[in-house]
């Protein structure tokens, strides 16, 4: 009897992580569009490279300003329907852009948005309701199987909208455009229904019942001491360098068509596949890593900050004339490393001393400060590559680099900071 319980709580699990896997996938796909279809927003759009990276600093402005608030709201509130206006409102944006995208101004104000629909309460609350699907010694495997379901959910809308736009728009861009952004809000409001379905009321397998007590009573002076915990700034600096790391990447993609001579058709396909495919690589093995093999997660972002640092360092010394083949796998191992890191720094809330009554406020600050790269990197490559031209791919690279080696620093603080954490604990359970 008991092994049946077990089974069927195990499905109940993976359904959930399902449903979030797929809502998440699909939420960010459209405004991170220009990381597979930079070529063709530029042609579609008419703007210059420097404006359509201003669209992601408008979308990031209004991520992170809406953080904290949606943070105390994930602690407060079920997560359910907060997901589900997300959701549903994000599809609605979809539409949206459909009917205005040769606007300049409408895509902005889309953008800022967006920011509302997959900033504000969604992400915290999506992110507290993974960790509330496990116990702290399954964090890594929990999040990394998110990791790969919106990876796949992710993949697939991508190379929908590719094959929208090839089949139905063939030689016309803008019909084939428009179809894809079609599809895109449609599967949106699929992954609500989704969402709708499978998540239960109360998923929390992984948390104690004096632990729901608490959620339901988060106070001020709770919310406050979050901010004072070191876990939550060591996991900050690790999703600061996974989104300047992520938007250098975003840039792979021109740079393998402008300056590498890669067409437009195959840096698209390889950008979806590193922006998403590589999650289902790179999600689970950083979960199985940080759970089976290192027994820590902060050993397991040491190491995928050394395998960024590595990846995009050989795009520096990278000789002219490389072939097609060497290239496409380099591509995919700079996506790898990144998800490496991705798949897991949520995940290092247990090993951090992070309560999880307070988690989604904490994933608020390390998302408010994490993020702010979004709100002037993309600005700022968009210009340098107005400004310098090829060049201005070097300086990329040179940022990444440098980005890599904070967050190498920021993993060895962790695996300090994790040693302290256990002591603490083993001395009150001694104690006690």
């Amino acid at each position: 009897m008991s092994n049946t319980s077990n089974a069927s709580k195990n499905v109940k699990r993976f359904l959930l992580l399902f449903a979030l896997g797929i809502a998440y996938g699909f939420m960010y796909v459209m405004p991170y569009m220009k990381s597979s279809f930079y070529d063709q927003m530029i042609a579609a759009m008419g703007c210059t490279n420097a404006q359509l990276g201003s669209l992601m600093t408008a979308y990031c402005i209004c991520c992170t300003v809406s953080y904290l608030p949606g943070g105390w709201i994930g602690d407060k509130f079920n997560p359910k329907p907060v997901l589900l206006i997300s959701i549903f409102g994000q599809a609605a944006l979809s539409f949206l852009f459909m009917f205005t995208y040769k606007s300049y101004t409408m895509a902005v104000i889309i953008w800022l948005l967006m920011g509302l629909t997959g900033g504000f309460a969604f992400w915290p609350a999506i992110m507290k309701g993974i960790r509330m699907t496990g116990t702290d010694e399954e964090q890594g495997r929990m999040y990394g199987i998110f990791e790969a379901l919106n990876g796949l959910a992710s993949l697939l809308l991508s190379f929908i909208m590719i094959g929208v736009m090839a089949v139905v728009g063939g030689s016309d861009l803008i019909t084939g455009f428009k179809s894809a952004l079609a599809f895109m809000g449609g599967l949106s409001i699929v992954s609500g229904i989704l969402v709708a379905v499978l998540m239960p009321k109360d998923a929390a397998y992984g948390v104690s019942e004096e632990e729901k007590e608490n959620q339901k009573k988060i106070t001020f002076k709770d919310y406050v001491s979050a901010f004072k915990i070191p876990g939550v700034w060591i996991m900050a600096i690790l999703v600061w360098c996974y989104v300047t790391i992520s938007a250098v990447a975003s840039y792979l993609t021109p740079y393998s068509t402008g300056v590498l001579g890669m067409s437009a058709t195959l840096a698209a396909t390889i950008g979806t596949f590193r922006t998403y495919g590589c999650r289902l690589i790179g999600g689970p093995l950083g979960g199985y890593l940080a759970d089976k093999a290192f027994k820590s997660v902060a050993k397991e972002q040491l190491l995928g900050q050394l395998a960024c640092l590595v990846t995009i360092g050989i795009f520096l010394v990278l000789p002219g004339g490389t072939s097609g083949g060497l290239l496409v796998v380099l591509l995919l191992l700079v996506g790898i490393a990144m998800f490496l890191c991705k798949g897991t720094y949520f995940s290092i809330q247990p090993e951090m001393g992070i309560p999880t009554h307070i988690s989604a406020t904490a994933v608020a600050i390390a998302t408010f400060v994490g993020y702010i790269p979004d709100m002037f990197v993309h600005t700022m490559f968009g210009n340098w590559i107005d400004a310098y031209g090829d060049a201005g791919y070097t300086k990329i690279l040179f940022y990444g680099v440098g980005t890599a080696v904070l967050g190498v620093i920021a993993a060895v603080w962790a695996i300090a900071q994790a040693k302290k954490v256990a002591k603490r604990n083993a001395a009150a359970a001694n104690a006690a």
